[in-house]
C-alpha cells in the first residue's frame, strides 16, 4: 500500500514537472497565505499541478492582467468580478478561500480630526478604484448619512496610499492590509484609524478563464484540492503560518499576530455570495461606475462550484 501511495505521489510530481505551468495571479495580501502556504510546503507539488505565482498589487490588478492574457487564474475579492460582468462573462470563481469582515480599514491624518466616521464629510478621501476599497469607503459614508458629493474623493494605488497621506494630499483613505498596517507603523502618531463598522464581509476567491476550465480541469481540481491542504494547515500550524505571512508581506510578525484572528481561512461557495455581487452591481450601477442600461447578470453563472463539489462537498451550499 505504501509503495503504491509512494509511486502515485511521483507519478504527479513527474506529470507536475513537465506540464506548462498555471500562472495565478497571487495579491499582495494576508487574504492570499493559503497560496503562499501551498507554495511554501508544497501542495501544489504533493497534488500534481504545476504553478507559477504572478505577484501583483491588489485583486483588480490581477483580474486585469487575467483578462487581458497574462496569467490563467487569479486571486480577488468578487468585486472586480462584478465590475467586469457587465462587459464579459468568460470567467467563473472555482472557490472562496477566507473571509473577513474587517480587512479593509480607514486611514486618517491625526491633525485631520477624523476620530468618528460622521467627521468624514467635508474631507479630501482617497480610495482605490475597481476594488473592495472603493465599495467600503461609500458605504461608510452612506451608513453615516454623508452625500458622497459633499466629499472629495482621489483615486489612489496601494503604493501612493502612504505617501498621499504624508504629503496631506487627502485627509482620510481606505485601504486593505496589509497596507494599513504598513502606514501606521511608518507614519506613527501623524496617523490613526477611523473606527468604521463591520458593514461588508469580503471573500477572497480563486478566479479562472472559461477556456482553462476547459482546457485543464484536472489541475485546476488539483489545485483547489492544494488550497484545502492549504487552509487546514493554516487551522493547525497558526503559528508556523502567521511567520510566513509576516516573511512573505515583509512585516513585523507584531503586525500579523495583532489582525491574524480576523480572517477566516476555509474553502466555500455559499448562496450569500451571489446575493452579495448582486448588491455591488445594482450599487455600481447606481453609482454610475458602470452603465446602467445594461441589464444585470446572473451572478451564479459566474460560480463554477464542479471541482469544490468534488474536493470537499460540504462546502458548496449554493441552493
Amino acid at each position: 500500500m505504501f509503495r503504491a501511495t509512494l509511486f502515485l505521489s511521483l507519478l504527479c510530481s513527474s506529470i507536475a514537472s513537465h506540464a506548462a505551468p498555471l500562472r495565478i495571479g497571487v495579491s499582495e495580501t494576508l487574504l492570499s497565505l493559503p497560496l503562499y502556504v501551498a507554495e511554501a510546503e508544497g501542495f501544489f507539488q504533493k497534488r500534481g499541478v504545476n504553478v507559477e505565482f504572478v505577484n501583483c498589487v491588489g485583486g483588480n490588478r490581477c483580474v486585469k492582467n487575467m483578462l487581458e492574457g497574462q496569467t490563467e487564474l487569479a486571486t480577488a475579492t468578487e468585486l472586480p468580478v462584478v465590475f467586469n460582468s457587465f462587459i464579459r462573462s468568460d470567467f467563473a470563481i472555482l472557490t472562496s478561500f477566507v473571509s473577513v469582515a474587517n480587512d479593509l480599514k480607514v486611514v486618517a491624518r491625526t491633525e485631520a480630526k477624523i476620530t468618528e466616521p460622521g467627521k468624514l464629510r467635508d474631507k479630501t478621501l482617497g480610495y482605490v478604484k475597481g476594488g473592495a476599497s472603493q465599495y467600503v469607503l461609500d458605504l461608510v459614508l452612506v451608513y453615516n448619512g454623508i452625500d458622497p458629493d459633499t466629499v472629495k474623493l482621489k483615486a489612489i494605488t496601494p503604493e501612493t496610499a502612504l505617501t498621499a497621506l504624508a504629503n496631506k494630499e487627502v485627509d482620510a483613505l481606505c485601504i486593505w492590509e496589509p497596507f494599513a498596517s504598513r502606514i501606521e507603523l511608518e507614519l506613527g502618531t501623524d496617523v490613526q484609524l477611523v473606527p468604521i463598522p463591520k458593514l461588508y464581509t469580503e471573500t477572497f476567491n480563486l478566479i479562472a478563464m472559461q477556456s482553462t476550465i476547459k482546457a485543464r480541469p484536472q489541475e485546476l481540481e488539483r489545485i483547489v484540492q492544494a488550497l484545502k491542504d492549504s487552509t487546514q494547515f493554516i487551522q493547525t500550524h497558526p503559528e508556523k503560518a502567521k511567520a510566513l505571512a509576516a516573511k512573505r508581506l515583509r512585516v513585523p510578525m507584531t503586525l500579523i499576530d495583532k489582525i491574524f484572528d480576523d480572517y477566516r481561512f476555509r474553502l466555500s461557495l455559499n448562496r450569500s455570495l451571489p446575493r452579495t455581487m448582486e448588491g455591488q452591481g445594482r450599487w455600481a450601477q447606481r453609482e454610475g461606475h458602470v452603465p446602467s442600461n445594461l441589464p444585470q447578470p446572473n451572478y451564479t453563472s459566474f460560480l463554477y462550484p464542479a471541482f469544490l463539489k468534488t474536493v470537499d462537498p460540504s462546502a458548496v451550499s449554493l441552493q
